[in-house]
């Protein structure tokens, strides 16, 4: 059961949309029966229904698509259908009509307009009924009432039903725009981050390589100062960047995006309650004027307090519905017994609280059961009366059904609004989370290697002054092209677009190794063909594999393998570092975790193994 302190079930996006679609359907014979017992005739009951028409194609998703092109025609239509019967039949016209344009206001315009517009609609209508016309049938004060009353009830459902269709669509869709957000949001911090920690530094390799070169011909020394100082920085940029991919700061929390279609849990509260506490305080006015003697009046009263008390309780909490439901069925009973006449109708109306309570605390069948049971049973009641009062049962049954489902849907309206906000919230969690885990792993993988090769560079440049500075020199400018890669990696990292190439990556890597005096053999079978996704990770998997052959073993062989067999794709990477193999492993921890996630993301695995002084690193993935 909903009310045994879980949360409330789910409300299928399917019930969410046919909720205003019943709201409007049952409130619709209900109204047109009202309009011919009122002397209005056919025509009368035909006007009604055209009233109906434009907020039934607002509630149909096509329907919507069409009030979205055309919301100020139909906006204008609507008002006029509204106020022409008035001029028609006057004082007999049924009392509240207009509350279907104030919720269509409500819905197509800006939260101020439609709000000043809905309170000008109302108006309208209450110095037409009170002003020009005079109140029907007479002027006491439960008709009065009515005449703001019955518009309110009718405006705040519509726009709280339709609300509540629109935001069970969003707490299914709400890991779209909030979690998009988040992760913009993390990603200019992770661009702050990465160019603080490598952007400038990489400036200053380059600096210093073209120093170098400017400088090499009439000063090596200072020639080798400077590349010293740029192995330096290199070497601090590289550490920064292992520990920027080890402490990835919490971003903190940031301010949901605010959107047109989202009722914020505070606004749907105010709904629920405005409505709750406009219904309880016109049935008070009914009861005080029925002349059932000061008991009867007294015991009606505490009894209309009480179900709509209990109702806001069951709307908001109902963990204790075994006790207060039946207690809120038995208030409606004593208020039935307190009043008579017109007065009794008004009271069998708030059989609709009971009604919407039981699809609240209830779940399942039980709960549409019992709401049926309730509905019904105020025509049944109406009938056992009056034998013959087959109209006004069949106005009270439409009323009270399609009022239980308006404080069943604006019940549900303030609980999704909050589910929503809490899972916006969530998402964004988990998203800024994942978009962390992400920039942690690239940092890693793509920016180690160029960061690694900027300052081999540096070394191999520094050496071979002297001996051949016309090497020197291009390796200098090689080392000045590095860095603007390693600058252009940082982008790649932050944007999640790093689009690496196998092929390119194994130029790079057979090129870097080569220069350290290695000795590389790269054998790769046709590999130009492999899906996108699959020759990224392998290409990422290659340059992680070449940083730690540099950073971490002592080779003087590296043989990189590509082989496509069957259904899979296997890249391996040997090299004889001795014992480098081991610390190759430990330190290399991190990266081939980062590299494992990657392959098993495409149903592939990466395995290390040492054979005597060679180590060996598997990645295999299925194509």
């Amino acid at each position: 059961m909903a009310g045994d302190g879980g949360e409330r079930g789910a409300l299928a996006p399917r019930l969410a949309w046919v909720l205003p679609l019943a709201f409007l359907c049952l409130l619709v014979p209900a109204r047109a029966g009202a309009a011919v017992a009122l002397g209005n005739g056919a025509t009368g009951a035909a006007m009604t229904v055209a009233l109906f028409a434009l907020p039934l194609l607002y509630t149909v998703p096509r329907g919507r698509v069409i009030w979205d092109g055309h919301p100020r025609s139909l906006l204008a239509a609507q008002a006029v259908l509204t106020f022409l019967p008035f001029a028609l039949f006057g004082r007999t016209w049924a009392v509240g009509l207009s509350g279907l344009l104030g919720g269509l206001l409500l819905l197509t315009l800006r939260p101020r307009v439609g709000w000043a517009l809905f309170a000008a609609v109302v108006a309208a209508e209450a110095v037409l009924r009170l002003g020009v016309f005079g109140a029907y049938p007479q002027g006491g004060a439960q008709f009065v009432s009515a005449v703001f009353v019955v518009p309110i009830d009718t405006a705040l459902p519509l726009f709280g039903l339709v609300r509540l269709a629109d935001l069970v669509r969003e707490l299914r869709a709400a890991r779209t725009e909030r979690a998009r957000l988040a992760v913009a949001q993390e990603r200019s911090r992770a661009v702050a981050r990465l160019r603080a920690a490598v952007g400038g530094r990489l400036e200053t390799v380059a600096e210093q390589a073209r120093d170098a070169m400017a400088v090499l011909s009439r000063s090596p020394e200072q020639a080798r100062a400077s590349l010293a100082e740029a192995a330096r920085v290199a070497r601090q940029a590289a550490e920064e960047v292992r520990h920027t991919a080890r402490d990835r700061p919490d971003p903190g929390p940031s301010a949901p995006p605010r959107t047109g279609n989202t009722v914020a849990p505070r606004l749907a509260l105010l709904v629920l309650l405005v409505d709750l506490l406009v219904y309880a305080g016109h049935h008070l006015v009914i009861v005080a004027d029925a002349a059932s003697g000061a008991a009867a009046t007294a015991a009606g009263m505490a009894a209309t307090l009480g179900i709509v008390a209990l109702q806001l309780y069951h709307s908001l909490a109902g963990r204790a519905w075994r006790v207060t439901f039946p207690v809120q069925v038995l208030l409606l009973l004593v208020l039935v017994a307190a009043t008579t006449g017109d007065e009794h109708i008004s009271g069998i109306g708030m059989a609709a609280f009971p009604a919407g309570s039981a699809l609240l605390v209830l779940s399942g069948r039980w709960a549409w059961a019992v709401f049926g049971a309730v509905a019904a049973s105020v025509g049944v009641h109406w009938l056992l009366l009056y034998p013959a009062g087959f109209a006004v049962a069949g106005f009270l049954v439409g009323v009270a059904a399609s009022t239980g489902l308006a404080v069943y849907g604006l019940s549900r309206l303030t609980d999704l609004a909050e589910r929503l906000e809490a899972t916006r919230r969530e998402l964004a969690r988990a998203a800024v989370e994942r978009e962390r885990l992400r920039v942690a792993q690239d940092t890693h993988d793509l920016l180690g290697l160029g960061l690694s090769a900027v300052a081999l560079k540096c070394d191999l440049a520094r050496r071979l002054i002297g001996r051949d500075d016309a090497r020197a020199r291009g390796e200098a400018g090689a080392l000045v092209r590095l860095a603007a890669q390693a600058r252009a990696d940082i982008r790649a990292v932050t944007t999640g677009g790093h689009g690496l190439s196998l092929h390119a990556e194994l130029a790079a890597a057979r090129e870097l190794l080569a220069s350290t005096g290695m000795d590389v053999r790269v054998r790769a079978s046709p590999h130009r063909s492999l899906p996108a996704d699959v020759d990224g990770v392998l290409a990422t998997v290659l340059r992680e594999a070449v940083t730690n052959v540099l950073r971490h073993a002592r080779a003087t062989r590296c043989e990189i393998q590509v082989v496509r067999h069957g259904g899979s794709v296997t890249l391996r990477v040997t090299n004889d570092g001795g014992t480098g193999g081991a610390p190759q492993q430990r330190t290399g921890g991190q990266g081939l975790a980062n590299l494992a996630t990657r392959a098993a993301a495409l149903g592939g695995h990466v395995g290390s193994c040492a054979h005597g002084d060679d180590f060996e690193l598997t990645v295999r993935i299925p194509v």
